[in-house]
């Protein structure tokens, strides 16, 4: 009787543990690759211009005369071990973000962008 009730509580442990999968995206999406910066022109390239490369921003930015666009993508992959008595959870977060700065003209005054390739989020 005895090994029958720690066999059912063995058991009960085992089916009590489990494997998950993570993945959360924020933001909005890249579609665009850092190669695209490349055309960009201080004073030149308007507002409109970055609009139409980027797309929507994630926040518009206004102090003053300036205004600022602001892009950011985060994007977490990970895998996890879910036991009774442990947990582990292993994840990578990459983040694609650029910023555009333009004066009261919608002249682009300055400009930063960091873009991670696709392939940068593995789950160890």
């Amino acid at each position: 009787m005895k090994l029958t009730y720690a066999a059912t509580i063995v058991m009960a442990l085992l089916l009590a543990s489990g494997c998950a999968q993570y993945q959360n995206t924020r933001g909005v999406e890249v579609t665009w690759q850092a190669n695209a910066l490349d055309s960009l022109e201080r004073g030149e390239t308007t507002r409109a211009d970055v609009l139409a490369l980027f797309g929507p921003p994630s926040q518009v930015i206004t102090s003053g005369d300036e205004t600022a666009l602001y892009y950011l993508n985060e994007r977490s992959d990970g895998t996890g071990l879910v036991l009774v008595v442990y947990n582990r959870l292993d994840m990578a977060t990459r983040y694609d973000r650029a910023i555009f700065f333009f004066d009261r003209r919608d002249r682009l005054t300055d400009y930063s962008a960091v873009i991670q390739p696709n392939d940068d989020v593995v789950s160890d």
